[in-house]
């Protein structure tokens, strides 16, 4: 699948996780040549670059980012690395796709705000894949019909909670749920709300994983009231007994929209005399590949056109760590 690099996007890859998808949507992309892999399991490395027939595989990043003729890194490694790789990817005049969240503190976003500032003509966006599945992009195209939505509602529910007691989540000092889970569902009412959050007020517990002295709380909510009074519940909750899946509910004056699964039944109603609609989506992984593509052509082209927007990007995180501070605080943010 290795194809000659001239006139094509250099990409580096950092981490072999979710990022194996990623390299497989790289490859398969006409207008990406991937020269670098890196991950820190120098068998999976090694596996990949077979298999791919990759030109470098590394255990070090500063390879890549030091490398010049590297135009586009895309980063899927553990989130505490995240910061120090995006910074210095912009720093070297690296266009820089992100898996979530883009870093953990505000310190740290302040801090790419300011690197990317100086840097205009870089794109920066986040894996952010709720935003291409089918349903939230009909409901995105149709919100003109949400007239006076008072209250939005999305739960994350990970029901892999291995991965936070067993993984490298559970060895991240200060892990949230919040920004490992609930940012998607926040993402998508961000999105469709298209106003401003004035206050936050997070709850959270650890009940289900109290024994595992490492973990931080594995279940949190937060409310959000928005600058037009309505009001949002978002839930992370990596202890669901369940398999992995999202729910989503919207209410508004004439109509209520409800995404009841991932991949399984959406319902939407008008009113009790009208019956409901039931109708099912098909959300697959070259569907989630699209966020990566149209990063890609807006690389290519030079386009803004971006499906998450670096403004939108900057200011979910921004709500995302206020979640977090609220929880930490013990009390209500007002911005």
């Amino acid at each position: 699948m290795l194809r000659n690099k001239k006139n094509k996007i250099v990409v580096g890859i950092v981490g072999l996780g979710v990022g194996a998808f990623h390299l497989k949507n790289s490859l398969l992309n006409k207008n990406t040549f991937v020269k670098y892999i890196c991950d820190t399991n120098e068998t999976r490395l090694q596996f990949y670059k077979k298999k791919f027939n990759v030109p470098k595989a590394t255990k070090n990043f500063n390879n890549i980012v030091n490398d010049k003729d590297v135009n586009l890194i895309i980063i899927a490694s553990n989130d505490k690395d995240h910061f120090n790789q995006v910074s210095k990817s912009l720093k070297n005049n690296k266009h820089v796709f992100v898996e979530k969240p883009m870093c953990l503190t505000m310190k740290d976003l302040n801090t790419i705000q300011k690197i990317k500032k100086q840097k205009p003509n870089l794109y920066i966006s986040s894996n952010l894949v709720l935003r291409e599945h089918p349903f939230f992009k009909n409901l995105f195209k149709n919100k003109k019909k949400l007239k006076k939505i008072y209250f939005l509602e999305g739960d994350y529910n990970y029901g892999r909670l291995e991965k936070l007691t067993r993984g490298w989540r559970g060895k991240i000092k200060n892990y949230s749920v919040i920004l490992g889970g609930g940012i998607h569902l926040l993402d998508l009412v961000l999105k469709l709300k298209k106003k401003k959050v004035k206050e936050i007020y997070t709850m959270s517990n650890k009940i289900i994983t109290d024994k595992f002295k490492n973990t931080t709380d594995d279940f949190a909510v937060s409310l959000l009231k928005f600058e037009d009074n309505s009001i949002a519940k978002i839930s992370s909750n990596f202890s669901s007994s369940t398999d992995h899946h999202h729910i989503f509910n919207i209410y508004s004056q004439k109509f209520s929209y409800f995404y009841k699964r991932d991949k399984s039944e959406q319902f939407f109603r008008e009113n009790e005399k009208k019956n409901k609609k039931e109708i099912k989506y098909k959300f697959d992984n070259q569907m989630k590949g699209q966020i990566l593509n149209n990063f890609i052509k807006a690389v290519r082209t030079k386009t803004k056109k971006l499906i998450t927007p670096e403004n939108e990007l900057f200011y979910l995180m921004k709500i995302c760590l206020l979640m977090v501070k609220s929880h930490k605080k013990n009390k209500i943010i007002k911005l």
